[in-house]
């Protein structure tokens, strides 16, 4: 488990990926479709919650998302 905090102080916390998340994304065409949708299994953060955030923001759970798949 993997703590991020944002700038606003909020604590969002990311869980590693299962077999069934990776599938559960698999279908989508779009990496980036894919990545947003992997984060948001990961974090339970919505889709308008994650396009709501500053892109660099975004980068964080990026980041912690990249260590978990490398």
């Amino acid at each position: 488990m993997k703590e991020i905090k944002l700038s606003s102080g909020k604590i969002v916390k990311m869980r590693p990926p299962k077999v069934r998340d990776m599938r559960a994304v698999s279908d989508l065409q779009n990496e980036q479709e894919q990545e947003i949708q992997l984060i948001s299994h990961l974090t339970g953060l919505t889709m308008e919650e994650l396009d709501d955030l500053e892109w660099s923001e975004y980068k964080k759970l990026q980041e912690a998302l990249k260590d978990f798949l490398s």
